[in-house]
């Protein structure tokens, strides 16, 4: 007995071959994203530093000038895998909390 695909035409067979590759494609993707997400965090090959110069801090704990704000993103961008025992557990970087200058528009205080 004959396949029952073979008695369709080259044409006819092209879009179940190529809704079967999109599947296939569409199966390992997922199950790529899903390896991914269960891996930890890429370590921060810099934590020491990153603790005296974001952490420990007076710029980037209690400063409320526009100078520090800014400063202390350059900062967390040249180090965006490191985060502050501090933080709490959903915060990953300095400008996903609360720091002393967010929401003000230029410098503030009494040196301002």
């Amino acid at each position: 007995s004959a396949h029952p695909l073979a008695s369709l035409t080259a044409a006819a067979r092209f879009p179940r071959a190529l809704a079967m590759k999109i599947f296939g494609a569409a199966l390992v993707s997922l199950v790529l994203v899903g390896a991914h997400a269960g891996e930890p965090d890429a370590p921060c090959e810099t934590q020491a530093v990153f603790d005296v110069r974001m952490c420990e801090s007076f710029m980037c704990t209690e400063c409320q000038l526009d100078w520090c704000m800014k400063a202390c993103q350059e900062l967390q961008e040249k180090h965006p895998t490191c985060r502050c025992a501090s933080w709490t557990g959903e915060r990953t970087s300095y400008s996903g909390g609360e720091f002393e200058g967010k929401g003000k528009y230029g410098d503030v205080g009494d040196y301002s």
